[in-house]
């Protein structure tokens, strides 16, 4: 399988243009890391992502194998981030394993991994966070899909979901299928006030729009192939620990972030230098 990124800049607003992370050291050394680890493990690493995108990568001298042009006219706000992942995920034609920046695989995919049809980082089932933006989409949305209908239907509001910080795998027609309706869902007319909403809330205390990305990419996809009966696995399972997710706010915690730029600077001197000087101008 093959290492998939993607970054598109219309995608980093201007509270976020390190990606979550508190300056342009932190984001580069991060990208530095996760890219060099998931080549050295997956044997090629692609980008996909807009031109402004591709040359502030192209600036860290990353050993991509191919950078694929895409989210040039892509017609989705910045607060709808997941939608770059999804539209990266349905163009995929051989397996793969798309990985966010903040995430590092520091040895090979085990057996039980590496030839599995759908691989995700972890479980996130009955996490609290899903609750009230569940909730919300059911009571807001003119069009819910037929999967969701029937998983509630079924369930209740019981959150079955997924963390995608590592996700893809070998059965490309069902991670399709599931990328696939959330763009039916998003582009559904009855679905443009909910949108509308959605946007004139972002700024407001409270704001569910992180959540909503968060249940169309990881809530939906869990749910669509737990509806097809199939079964996930996980990066975070059986093995000791070979992976590392900088989630949230571990991005801004001053151990972390130190200890990111110290192993940067010593396993990667040539590239952390380059992180050095891109963010020097």
């Amino acid at each position: 399988m093959k290492a998939v990124f993607s970054f598109g800049t219309k995608f980093l607003t201007e509270h976020n243009f390190y990606a979550g992370f508190p300056d342009a050291e932190a984001w580069g050394c991060s990208c530095v890391l996760s890219v060099l680890l998931a080549r050295q493990h997956l044997g090629r690493a692609e980008l996909y992502a807009d031109a402004c995108g591709a040359a502030r990568l192209a600036a860290l001298g990353l050993p991509f194998d191919a950078v694929h042009p895409a989210f040039e006219e892509f017609p989705y706000p910045p607060q709808l981030w997941m939608a770059m992942k999804l539209q990266t995920y349905r163009r995929q034609t051989e397996p793969f394993v798309h990985l966010d920046f903040d995430a590092y695989l520091w040895a090979p995919l085990p057996p039980r991994l590496s030839a599995a049809g759908l691989i995700a980082q972890s479980s996130e089932d009955n996490y609290p966070c899903y609750h009230r933006v569940l909730s919300y989409f059911l009571d807001h949305a003119g069009y819910v899909p037929e999967f969701v209908r029937d998983h509630v239907a079924q369930y209740g509001l019981q959150i079955r979901a997924l963390n995608a910080g590592v996700y893809g795998g070998h059965d490309l027609a069902t991670l399709h299928a599931s990328a696939d309706e959330v763009f039916v869902t998003l582009a559904h007319p009855a679905n443009a006030p909910m949108l509308a909403e959605l946007a004139a809330r972002h700024a407001a205390p409270g704001d569910v729009f992180y959540d909503f990305n968060i249940l169309l990419e990881q809530c939906f996809a869990s749910m669509y192939f737990h509806q097809c009966g199939l079964r996930v696995g996980y990066v975070l399972g059986e093995e000791p620990p070979y992976f590392t997710h900088l989630l949230a706010s571990a991005k801004h915690h001053p151990d972390n972030m130190r200890d990111l730029k110290n192993r940067v600077s010593k396993d990667y001197p040539e590239y952390y230098e380059r992180v050095l000087a891109q963010g020097n101008k």
